[in-house]
């Protein structure tokens, strides 16, 4: 009992009394002064009795095993010192229940908080409603709806005014009403607030689930959109399946899709070309979607996905997907050869459910192992070959096998253009280095017929400009809106238009003179002496000498002296270092004459033990000299023997 008593310092329907109290908005020191307790001792024990609102739960067992506590969830002995010194004790059910009692005991102090030390207080407090999780709890103060101590605001933190607290009530977990008007909560990462449903008919107002509603005229969803219907009538959620984890079953209330006779919404918004009397989920994580025509991931149709071939396969793995032309993650097209042994177990258990492009693999697997006169990949240009079917390309980090297959990619009409880039009859193509695997959609907008390198990782077409960082850590295109006939690339990720500056194709506000801007390279330019990084003024350049500074990696400038900028951030220089000589291996080491250098996140750091004579790239991260491999791992430098690294290839 004693720490029962150290957790719970005062009877639970007094903690609940006082916590009406304050979500009404009284003065908090006087309700804690007659509760017996002041804000340290409040505070701490304040999320320990709101967590017994869900006392059968496995997160509350461990956050009370956490705090020196026995699970809750049946715990008698707990349940009696709850009741201990108040004056209220609902009747007992068998099988007893936490949950359940304390629930039957917030019934009568909602009733009435004028218990015990509030029984005198002249506060009014009555409780409204609540929503069930997060646990978001409603009461008026006689004048105004409250929650948390504060009347309901919108999202700009203005009081929403005439809200008539006497008949405000709850229809749905986000959805309200008075007399006059519809009301929804919405949700930010930080904020909660709530809005008055424009246009809502109260009275013929029907909620369908947390997110969407209709009355006789319209559909809504809860961000506060009205969605116009022909026949409201026919306005109704689109449920979807879980198959297995937490919550097994058909699942409505938290969908994010509805139709009704003519469209699809997700997430509010129609589905562009969706045909709503077909449109329902496919498979069991409630990810996938269909109708007659199209497979949707969410609410984007997959492209090139064939609809009578597809079936979803959790039991092979999370988001996991077929047709028969290709697999598929997450509504994105795998290579074939990459994904192969992934559904080797899945189709030998179903042969008559295998497609054409696991027969296929299948056959070109035990084909190249029965002969050695397999054909040698033809160069289609760039990092494109062709194995007189598919097109494939050599992936930056090998993996199961030394090519990948773009099986989403037409063989037959499919071209190289410049760098990574080509197009098929489907459109402008491109793959992004490391994840060679993943299919990428043709590039919407672009004109592949005037499609031009520029340099540095710049493209451009007759109507818009790209940005593709080839030889950086995690490449990916950036498609930029900018203007033809005026774009030109300055240098390294720094380019301008009529429009301003654009740095790795994201544009950059308040640089007043974009026709000063002159690049150092890769990240770096100046205006004057003024340096910017990623398109942004450096505010603390330390001593660097902005006239002799030049850019030899990404993300480090160096002077004539050997000042830096690494990251952005002023550092020192090096001793001994050769500010001339410096240059990059790869992304992490470099060298001058003397020593090898490694680039942490924090540093430019020397490499002692390095033997400088015998240093040689291995790949994009790691270097040999005569004692091993280095690498850089979780900010520090670290050396392993090339037998470390065999037997650690041997196990992967």
């Amino acid at each position: 009992m004693a720490t029962f008593h150290a957790a719970f310092p005062i009877p639970y329907a007094h903690w609940y009394a006082a916590t009406l109290f304050l979500d009404a908005g009284h003065p908090a020191a006087e309700i804690l002064a007659r509760a017996g307790l002041d804000e340290a001792r409040w505070q701490a024990c304040r999320e320990r009795y709101a967590q017994l609102h869900f006392a059968n739960t496995s997160w509350v067992a461990g956050a009370y095993e956490r705090a020196g506590l026995p699970s809750p969830a049946v715990d008698r002995a707990m349940y009696a010192h709850l009741l201990e010194g108040g004056s209220l004790a609902p009747a007992l059910e068998e099988p007893f229940g936490m949950r359940g009692q304390l629930q039957d005991l917030r019934r009568l102090v909602e009733a009435d908080p004028h218990i015990g030390p509030f029984a005198d207080a002249d506060w009014v407090a009555h409780y409204l409603c609540e929503r069930r999780f997060p646990t978001i709890r409603y009461v008026h103060d006689g004048k105004r709806v409250m929650v948390g101590g504060e009347p309901l605001a919108d999202a700009k933190g203005r009081t929403i005014e005439g809200i008539d607290p006497a008949g405000f009530r709850k229809i749905g977990e986000r959805w309200f009403r008075d007399g006059r008007r519809v009301y929804g909560q919405g949700e930010k990462p930080t904020k909660t607030f709530w809005f008055v449903m424009r246009g809502a008919d109260p009275d013929s107002f029907t909620v369908l689930n947390e997110r969407y509603a209709r009355d006789k005229a319209a559909g809504y969803y809860v961000t506060n959109r009205r969605l116009p219907c022909e026949d409201a009538a026919t306005f109704a959620v689109v449920g979807y399946c879980y198959g297995r984890g937490q919550k097994p079953g058909f699942h409505v209330e938290e969908s994010h899709y509805a139709k009704d006779s003519r469209r699809v919404y997700a997430y509010g918004v129609a589905i562009a070309g969706a045909d709503a009397p077909s449109f329902e989920a496919i498979g069991d994580e409630g990810r996938y979607f269909a109708d007659k025509d199209r497979v949707y991931w969410e609410k984007d149709p997959i492209e090139g996905a064939d609809r009578d071939s597809f079936a979803c396969a959790s039991e092979v793995g999370q988001y996991r997907a077929y047709d028969r032309n290709r697999p598929y993650r997450a509504g994105k097209p795998l290579s074939v050869v990459e994904d192969f042994e992934s559904w080797r177990g899945h189709f030998e258990d179903r042969p008559d459910a295998a497609p054409d492009w696991w027969r296929r693999e299948k056959a070109r697997r035990e084909g190249a192992t029965a002969s050695s006169d397999t054909m040698a990949p033809k160069a289609l240009g760039g990092p494109y070959v062709s194995d007189g079917e598919r097109v494939l390309v050599m992936p930056r980090v090998e993996r199961q096998g030394p090519l990948v297959s773009l099986d989403h990619f037409d063989h037959a009409s499919f071209r190289h253009i410049a760098g990574v880039f080509g197009v098929d009859r489907h459109g402008l193509r491109y793959f992004e280095h490391g994840l060679e695997s993943y299919g990428r959609e043709p590039v919407k907008g672009a004109d592949p017929g005037s499609f031009e390198a520029l340099g540095h990782g710049w493209y451009r077409d007759s109507r818009q400009a790209y940005y593709y960082d080839d030889d950086g850590d995690a490449p990916r295109l950036v498609v930029v809106k900018a203007d033809p006939g005026s774009f030109e690339v300055i240098g390294g990720a720094y380019a301008r238009d009529a429009n301003g500056l654009i740095c790795e194709g994201v544009r950059k506000r308040g640089i007043a003179d974009p026709a000063a801007v002159v690049s150092l390279g890769h990240l770096h330019a100046r205006i004057g002496d003024v340096l910017l990084y990623r398109g942004k003024p450096v505010s603390r350049a330390g001593k660097l000498d902005v006239r002799t500074a030049r850019s030899v990696h990404d993300h480090v400038l160096i002077d004539a002296r050997g000042h830096m900028l690494l990251s952005g951030r002023y550092r020192q220089p090096i001793p001994a270092l050769d500010p001339q000589r410096l240059r990059f291996l790869n992304r992490v080491f470099a060298v001058d004459d003397a020593r090898l250098y490694a680039s942490t996140q924090d540093a430019l750091v020397v490499c002692e033990d390095a033997d400088r004579g015998s240093v040689e790239v291995v790949n994009r991260w790691t270097v040999r000299d005569a004692g091993g491999r280095l690498h850089v791992a979780a900010g520090r430098l670290r050396r392993t023997s090339d037998a470390d690294e065999a037997a650690r290839s041997h196990f992967r």
